[in-house]
């Protein structure tokens, strides 16, 4: 599965200002995504303080359990979603 995953949180509660537990937390998550066959492909948007990735796996419950750790720092939305190709195909039939 296929999903997009949005993450904002408030200039008061940004991870650049704590940088050891953050970089902590970015380890155990990429080993922790790497256990469960999760690939990540994550961007930055640092001005808006918003972080965006394209997530695919098929084990729910051990993405949950991955994206956990960013919910003490602000929002996130965890999207499915399918490629336009994908989309396309199954509007043509």
């Amino acid at each position: 599965m296929l999903f997009m995953y949005i993450h904002t949180h408030p200039v008061e509660k940004c991870m650049i200002d704590k940088p050891q537990e953050t970089m902590k937390m970015m380890a155990d998550m990429r080993a922790e995504a790497e256990k469960a066959k999760i690939k990540i492909t994550g961007y930055s948007a640092p001005h808006e303080h918003t972080i965006y990735a394209i997530i695919e796996g098929n084990d729910i419950a051990a993405l949950e359990k991955l994206l956990a750790p960013l919910t003490k720092w602000g929002d996130s939305n965890l999207i499915p979603i399918v490629s336009l190709q994908q989309m396309t195909e199954v509007t043509a039939q």
